[in-house]
This record gives C-alpha cells, sequence and structure tokens, in this order.
C-alpha cells in the first residue's frame, strides 16, 4: 500500500509500540493482583478486575493490529518486550484496599504511556491518534472508577 507522503508509517509503529507493550504489561499484571486478591471487597474488585483487564488485551489487540495495517510487524511476546512499563503485581495474596491501590498506580503509568503516543501522532497520523484516543477514554474511566474506591 502507498502511504501519502506524510504519513511516516515506521515512525506511526514505533510511537505505539510502547503502547502495545504498557496495554500488554497492565493485562498481566492486573491478572496477576485479580487471582490473588482477598479481604472483605474480594468479589466485587476481583470482577472489577476483569473489565480492567479486558480493555487492557482489547487495547493491546487494537494497537497491534493497528502497527500491522501500517505495514510492521507487531511485538507482543511478553519475552520480546523488555523491561515492564508498569509497575508489576506482587507474586503474594494483596488485601483488596492495597489491589486497588495497585491498580491505580498500574493504570497511571499505562495511561501515561497512552498520552504520549497521542501527543506524538496528533500532527501525523490521525487515525492512530483517534485509536489511542479511544483506549484512553476507557483506561481513564477504569482509572476514575479505581480512584473512586480509594476517597
Amino acid at each position: 500500500m502507498n502511504f501519502p507522503d506524510d504519513l511516516n508509517p515506521q515512525k506511526q509503529a514505533q510511537i505505539l509500540q510502547p503502547c502495545v507493550r504498557a496495554t500488554i504489561d497492565l493485562a498481566l499484571n492486573l491478572k496477576q493482583l485479580h487471582w490473588n486478591v482477598q479481604g472483605p471487597n474480594f468479589k466485587p474488585v476481583h470482577e472489577f478486575l476483569d473489565e480492567i483487564i479486558e480493555h487492557a488485551r482489547s487495547a493491546s489487540d487494537e494497537l497491534a493490529e493497528r502497527i500491522v495495517t501500517l505495514g510492521h510487524p507487531a511485538v507482543g511476546q511478553r519475552v520480546s518486550l523488555g523491561d515492564a512499563t508498569v509497575p508489576t503485581a506482587e507474586d503474594t495474596f494483596v488485601d483488596d484496599t492495597n489491589t486497588l491501590h495497585h491498580t491505580h498506580t498500574m493504570l497511571e503509568s499505562a495511561i501515561l504511556t497512552l498520552r504520549k503516543a497521542q501527543q506524538s501522532l496528533a500532527d501525523i497520523d490521525p487515525v492512530s491518534e483517534d485509536l489511542v484516543i479511544s483506549i484512553l477514554a476507557d483506561l481513564e474511566k477504569d482509572h476514575w472508577m479505581v480512584r473512586s474506591h480509594l476517597k
């Protein structure tokens, strides 16, 4: 496919790849918390994490497919992604309140990565920017809901 001269698919792919990594890391670390949450609010926190995990998984899929659409391979194997981009979950049981605190921090980190990408894409690729904005809308809403539980 021939792209317009002002579109540099390699640059867009390089901007989007950290977003793939962040959303994969977010999903994996939230799943760790999901399995190990304990406390009086176990069930609602456990189920809420599933919703956020689905948003993160869907986001990584959409972002990777955009990279491939641009003609570049997407990197999505955890071993190939390098260091984690979101704070990692503990390999232990975590009480429900601390689970929400960890979730808040993880979401904040992933959102920051996506915000940087959105800003970089703003003037060069409105399609990719729109995709990132759509993902941010879901993750920022999740972040707000988590934050509301911590007040």
